[in-house]
């Protein structure tokens, strides 16, 4: 019998050694192998935040020699961040050690970026872990591309303490060994706002992709504060609606597998996105920077054969003019659905006091 136990014991380690390496597939033996693998890790001067709601960034610019991102490991915890982003520069918007650096919408105010538009490298909220590209996949940066710096953005939940400060970041696995596939973003979401006592108020947009390039989702990302529900985001063709993803963002805000591995996106096909919100507010929430506002995001993280150098694609439109039914047929059922999610709460702090937090078994309607 102690024989079998052994035996049992031994099998039950080996099944969770599976599945943590299922879950998070590392593969340190190539890197260790590749001779141009190294590290870049950007952490915050021991910053300080002088008010709720801060943006501050800190900057480190990269080396001259083209380089490819394979796995980014943050170092950060939502007790003290709202969310943490990297934003790729030509140049930046100040020499500072940090700065306030301004809104977080989809175009450089300068604040961050002192020319062009500034590229999304990498995005983290509510302690998302840590997210490794497939293998032949990087982010290119440096060389002939438009990003020569990195700029780290924090934006801090709440006024520091005197004494206090920090130093949240992100470490970066790299190489300069070219890679046959680079990644990059399309973002969906919407400007507009909320509705006061609201159960259930879709904030939708879809947009027609234009490139003769096809991509290869491999992840997505979901971001709102604190009303969002649920969001999910679709490729449509020829009226077929497949799943990208869907995820409530009071989860980790990390990058999760696509619903549909192996999933291309080609020319003439529709991205399609949806946030659902719940407010028990008597007043309307806008879409805005602080975490009283909202937001709507459906990210999604891909792979291309392209070689040219890749921009952010954005899809954004106004939830009170824009609506999937006006345009699209076959909608979903599921579009707003919390089944077969993980369970999750909502705390929301500006709801009436009875109602300020519910749980995913009090949101019968999103079935």
């Amino acid at each position: 019998m102690e024989t079998f136990l052994q035996k049992l014991s031994f099998m039950v380690f080996i099944l969770e050694i599976v599945e943590i390496c299922y879950c998070n597939p590392v593969q340190w033996t190539k890197w260790n192998d590749d001779p141009n693998y190294f590290t870049q890790t950007i952490r915050m001067p021991d910053a300080v935040s002088p008010e709720a709601d801060a943006l501050i960034c800190h900057v480190v610019k990269l080396a001259p020699r083209e380089a490819y991102i394979l796995k980014y490991e943050p170092h950060a915890t939502k007790q003290v961040a709202h969310h943490m982003m990297v934003y790729g520069c030509l140049e930046v918007g100040s020499e500072e050690p940090y700065w306030e650096c301004g809104e977080m919408d989809e175009k450089s105010d300068h604040s961050v970026c002192k020319v062009g538009s500034r590229n999304i490298v990498w995005a983290w909220a509510m302690d998302a872990s840590s997210r490794e590209l497939p293998e032949g996949v990087g982010y290119r940066v440096g060389g002939t591309t438009d990003i020569k710096y990195l700029v780290l953005q924090l934006h801090y939940k709440d006024k520091f303490e005197p004494g206090q400060t920090d130093r949240s970041g992100v470490t970066l696995h790299m190489t300069y060994t070219p890679q046959p596939k680079q990644a990059g973003y399309y973002v969906l979401g919407n400007t507009g706002y909320i509705p006061p006592m609201t159960e259930e108020f879709y904030m939708e947009s879809a947009c027609t992709f234009a490139s003769k390039d096809p991509i290869y989702p491999i992840g997505y990302r979901t971001h709102s504060h604190n009303l969002g529900v649920v969001t999910s985001g679709y490729r449509i063709r020829n009226g077929v609606w497949t799943e990208i993803g869907r995820m409530s963002p009071q989860l980790p805000e990390t990058f999760y597998n696509v619903t549909t591995p192996g999933i291309s996106i080609e020319i003439n096909d529709v991205l399609a996105a949806r946030c659902t919100m719940s407010s028990q507010r008597k007043t309307v929430t806008m879409i805005g920077t602080t975490n009283r506002d909202e937001m709507c995001n459906f990210y999604i993280l891909f792979y291309t054969w392209k070689k040219e150098n890749l921009k952010n694609d954005y899809c954004f439109r106004d939830a009170q003019q824009f609506h999937w039914s006006n345009y699209l047929n076959n909608i979903p059922i599921t579009a707003s659905s919390i089944q077969g999610l993980p369970f999750f709460e909502r705390d929301d702090p500006f709801a009436e006091p009875s109602q300020s937090s519910s749980s995913e078994r009090d949101v019968d309607t999103f079935m």
